[in-house]
């Protein structure tokens, strides 16, 4: 019986394809699932398949409903499953011993998803389901026949996990200094095109070498030298009118006004404020007097000065033309362009360090590296023999399994091999692929080339007994695995499955006798018709309507008292 916890308890299927609703409770162990073809088994993994992230059309919801709705729920999880950490990296609701992954899918196309009633992604749905269901549909034919996938299978017999996550992360770290390596050395080349520009720019700032406030200063001094003759002209005949004429001026018409406003006021005090406002006019006559005549002692023509003006304001036209809109401006591109050429200065220090900084560290992946290809190749020879065996058991008597390690040649390979570079990823440097030769005497071929879809089925079968125990993935699903397979094989594959299922939660859609018979629990999926409608339904079956199950896959729609014998036979041996 099955010994872990963790199951698929539940499965709510609304509005899916022929499926109106249907509700399916599941229990731990090997549980078959059988049904006359075309009564809708396969469209129930579909539905869950839709539940786990998988992608998924609006053809599929049932005629005349606005959408689908699909919903399944765990049970029995541990705290150290790693679906836990998962849930809690991604900041979603955790729901003790209990785990509702939900999807919807409406008819125009769009899609909701939910984990423990939370929203989410469709793609964070379908990370939690891998984690959760390993499902292995009968047209896909497994990842088996995808050689990338290989190496998984590989290293979950092997279970170096700690070397994979050395091996990872000196890869994540090699890959950084190599993105900032082609950064560093892209930026320089980009430098060194522009050095030359860039340097002449600021020869041509510094020879100016403008200041602050300068243009402004230059732009007034222009304009007391170009009117110097007129501003001799006005000063002298302020000065004579305010204090220097022979005749009144200004300040002695103020002077008369002050005494006798002084003499009206000694009269009546109503003056005070006025004729203190008069005696400083007068005494603001005599400073600005005295300031014209200062002013224009310092301001004569000089055509040498208004030249030196004149080239001087010409260059710093010239500079904020090219560099600004305004002097402060082409200061700043000035340093600007200097911190340019300071910074490519340096740049060949740190692209130097850095080198040596991806040189030690392609040292230590590489020494992980090899360890971890050493591992591999000291494990797969174990995994060999044990293929080898479980296949036989399973009918592929005579098989060889092979698993070929290799490495990629690279000319900027990460690992020297005495000599020879090799393409390095972030699970090591081996290429690996399964081959098989399936009959005596054939030679060994990679196996996606040459197997058949019940070979591939059984091969899936076997690493899946192999590896029973060392995944995390708590339910297995396989739809149809007996396809191309019946009689005494047929009994040993089910046997195989329920062992499976000593360490997994088995599901298995089949139409063969000898398994159905072999399971702990057995539903059957049939159609029925209303109002002119079909409609998939699905009920556990007790012991008798087993044994009648059974014996209608025996024999066909006619049950006979010998098809009926058989399928006690069959309940009773499993």
């Amino acid at each position: 019986m099955y010994k872990g916890s963790m199951v698929l308890h539940t499965l709510k299927i609304d509005s899916f394809a022929i499926i109106d609703n249907i509700t399916v409770y599941f229990e731990p162990g090997f549980t078959t699932i059988t049904g006359e073809t075309g009564a809708g088994k396969s469209i129930i993994i579909d539905a869950l398949n839709l539940a786990l992230g998988e992608k998924a059309s609006p053809t599929m919801i049932r005629s005349g409903s606005e959408s689908a709705y699909i919903e399944c729920i765990f049970t029995g999880i541990d705290k150290s499953h790693p679906v836990i950490q998962f849930i809690k990296d991604n900041q979603l609701p955790i729901v003790p011993g209990r785990l509702t992954l939900r999807r919807q899918l409406y008819v125009n196309g769009r899609s909701k998803a939910w984990i423990n009633d939370s929203p989410c992604t469709i793609n964070l749905l379908k990370s939690a389901g891998d984690l959760l269901v390993d499902l292995h549909g009968q047209h896909d034919h497994q990842s088996l026949l995808r050689e990338e996938s290989h190496i998984q299978f590989l290293d979950a017999y092997g279970g170096y996990w700690d070397l994979l996550e050395d091996v990872h992360n000196y890869y994540l770290k090699l890959s950084h200094l190599s993105e900032k390596y082609k950064f560093m050395t892209e930026k320089r080349s980009l430098n060194r095109e522009k050095r030359e520009l860039w340097e002449f720019q600021l020869n041509e700032i510094e020879k100016i070498d403008p200041k602050e406030d300068e243009y402004e200063q230059l732009i007034k001094e222009k304009a007391v030298l170009e009117n110097s003759e007129k501003i001799h002209q006005i000063a002298d005949e302020l000065t004579k009118q305010l204090y220097e004429a022979e005749d009144d001026t200004l300040y002695r018409k103020v002077l008369t006004i002050i005494k006798k406003l002084s003499i009206l006021n000694g009269i009546d005090p109503e003056f005070t404020g006025e004729l203190n406002k008069l005696e400083e006019t007068q005494f603001l006559i005599q400073d600005l007097s005295n300031h014209l005549s200062t002013y224009t002692e310092n301001i004569q023509f000089d055509s040498a000065r208004m030249e030196t003006v004149n080239q001087r304001l010409y260059h710093l036209q010239q500079l904020m033309k090219k560099y600004g809109k305004a002097i402060a401006e082409v200061i700043e591109y000035g340093e600007k362009v200097k911190h340019y050429l300071n910074e490519d200065d340096g740049i060949d220090a740190e692209i130097v360090k850095v080198e040596k900084e991806i040189d030690s560290v392609r040292k230590e992946y590489g020494t992980v590296a090899m360890e971890l290809s050493r591992q591999r190749k000291k494990c797969a020879e174990s995994f060999e023999k044990q293929v080898d065996r479980t296949l036989s058991r399973l009918g592929i008597s005579g098989s060889k399994f092979k698993v070929s390690i290799r490495y990629i040649d690279a000319a900027d390979g990460w690992v020297d091999l005495d000599g020879r570079k090799v393409k390095g990823e972030s699970d090591g440097i081996d290429n690996i692929v399964f081959e098989i030769s399936t009959n005596p005497g054939e030679p060994l071929r990679p196996l996606a080339s040459i197997v058949s879809g019940g070979e591939v089925s059984r091969i899936m079968l076997a690493m899946k007994s192999i590896l029973a125990g060392k995944d995390h993935i708590p339910v297995v699903i396989f739809d149809e695995i007996d396809t191309g397979i019946s009689g005494k094989v047929a009994q040993v594959v089910g046997k195989e499955l329920k062992s499976l299922a000593d360490v997994h939660q088995v599901i298995c859609i089949t139409h063969l006798p000898q398994i159905a018979g072999l399971g702990d629990h057995h539903y059957r999926v049939y159609k029925v018709s209303d109002d002119g409608r079909s409609y998939t339904k699905i009920s556990k079956l007790n012991e008798m309507q087993r044994v009648e199950e059974i014996a209608t896959l025996i024999g066909g729609a006619s049950i006979t008292d010998t098809a009926l014998q058989q399928a006690r036979e069959l309940l009773i041996s499993g």
